[in-house]
């Protein structure tokens, strides 16, 4: 086995047997904050702790998830990392005194933290969604073609709906929007959003787009012959004609730097997107709705030309 894929592997043992012990949180000089301990979670912490080593040793690093963040679990750290949205809020809400840098996270869940005390430390994050900017080039990149453009926008998204059609109509796109605030309200939306074929994108709110509704707006959309993009890879798995999406290793080598940073006595970095990020396609689904799209890794290479210019 090459040493990355070990070095990994040995990570992401290490913090499974550490998860949530006290002795750990205790002497860490990196406290990761995780939402739960499963998926894209684990698999970014343990990317985080791999990119961090050898500077940061694995005796250095503890986890502690959500449900035990205390001021006491928290105190000694020299920097708080979290790690999704629900721990993001679990630690604002103690308003630590040292830096915290937030991961897998959307920008509108960052903005919507409570504001950081007087004496609290600096906070930073490493956003989960992509740049507005960047979004609109993908679509301007691989469905050149298509002018229409529909956004379902729930409680959390609405702002980032709002800018996302700013940007859309800078390059000339007819932009309609659809406002809820339950999941009730889907099918009748999506209903007046795809009466004529447009591409859906799917923004990052759990009211609108989560594990239990996906399947039917998927099934909608096809029905109205209109692509929908997604935000992850299990996105375009499920049925997403694209996705836009960074991975826990590039999003984790970004974090390491800023972590770096800090434990070299510097200042964390301000919030931002993340700067890597890959192009999934659906070929399937492409073929089913009679939709020629190029390669991803060309679509990708002209985006990122597109960003250089920005």
């Amino acid at each position: 086995m090459p040493r990355g894929p070990r070095v990994f592997l040995a990570t992401l043992l290490f913090l499974a047997a550490t998860l949530g012990r006290g002795e750990a949180v205790a002497a860490a000089a990196v406290l990761f904050v995780s939402s739960e301990r499963s998926g894209a979670y684990e698999e970014t912490i343990a990317a985080i702790s791999a990119a961090l080593a050898p500077d940061v040793a694995a005796a250095d690093i503890a986890v502690v998830e959500t449900q035990d963040v205390s001021p006491g679990a928290i105190a000694d750290s020299r920097i708080i990392v979290t790690v999704g949205a629900e721990a993001a809020q679990a630690v604002a809400e103690q308003a630590p005194r040292q830096p915290v840098l937030h991961t897998l996270l959307p920008r509108e869940s960052f903005e919507n933290l409570p504001a950081p005390a007087p004496e609290a430390g600096r906070r930073s994050a490493v956003f989960l969604d992509q740049p507005v900017q960047r979004q609109i080039a993908l679509l301007a990149e691989a469905l050149p073609e298509w002018r229409q453009l529909a956004l379902l926008a729930g409680p959390r998204s609405q702002h980032l709906a709002a800018r996302l059609a700013t940007a859309a109509r800078e390059q000339q796109m007819v932009v309609t929007i659809e406002n809820i605030v339950s999941d009730r309200e889907i099918y009748p939306a999506l209903e007046r959003l795809l009466a004529e074929r447009a591409i859906l994108l799917a923004l990052p709110d759990r009211v609108v787009f989560n594990s239990y509704t996906i399947q039917n707006i998927l099934l909608t959309s096809y029905r109205h012959r209109s692509p929908l993009i997604g935000f992850s890879p299990a996105y375009v798995r499920a049925g997403a004609l694209l996705g836009l999406f960074s991975t826990p290793a590039q999003i984790s080598a970004q974090a390491a730097e800023a972590i770096r940073a800090v434990l070299a006595g510097g200042a964390l970095p301000p919030p931002q997107p993340p700067r890597q990020f890959e192009v999934g396609i659906n070929q399937n689904v492409a073929r089913a709705l009679g939709i020629t799209i190029e390669p991803a890794e060309d679509i990708a290479a002209r985006m990122i030309r597109r960003d250089a210019r920005q």
